[in-house]
């Protein structure tokens, strides 16, 4: 995700799933989503420019469940298991040419409030992200949906859409 620092774009920017397998995650309501964003390092700190970092994204059902699987990665694999409120998604990825295995938990509080929590386990320790999704509404005037930004002055600021040949 291009809005947020280099550091949540590296945890986050995983992309395309090669191979999904069971179940399907809940539908988020379509519209604007907040996130608040929290990437710790293997010492249990916020890293640099990743404490609270907000973005926005503008959801429909199609984009809905490529911006939990970060479409357009480096996976070999992901699985989604879980039902009810309460999914789990695993998967062995590449980061900057190096695997890692990620594992995240995403708790549906509502269609209009999802928790998410991942840690991906690299070589320089596990990193843990933590993330509060809110809906915040219809998406503004001329978004699209896949678009993801920032708001800046009560406008939208677009950094990408992930349904473009490389987003996220």
């Amino acid at each position: 995700m291009k809005m947020h620092s280099a550091a949540v774009l590296a945890v986050l920017g995983f992309g395309v799933i090669h191979t999904a397998a069971a179940a399907n995650l809940p539908a988020r309501k379509p519209g604007l989503w907040q996130s608040t964003t929290t990437v710790t390092g293997p010492d249990g700190k916020p890293l640099p420019n990743a404490d609270h970092v907000v973005t926005v994204s503008c959801v429909d059902h199609a984009t809905d469940m490529k911006f939990f699987t970060s479409n357009g990665s480096s996976c070999s694999s992901l699985t989604v298991s879980g039902s009810g409120a309460k999914y789990a998604i695993d998967g062995d990825c590449m980061q900057r040419g190096k695997p890692v295995r990620i594992h995240e938990i995403l708790d549906y509080l509502s269609t209009q409030s999802v928790t998410l929590k991942a840690t991906i386990n690299a070589g320089s320790g596990p990193l843990t992200v933590t993330s509060q999704l809110q809906w915040q509404g219809q998406c503004q005037a001329g978004m699209e949906p896949g678009d993801e930004g920032s708001m800046i002055d009560g406008a939208f600021s677009k950094a990408d859409n992930i349904n473009d040949p490389g987003g996220l």
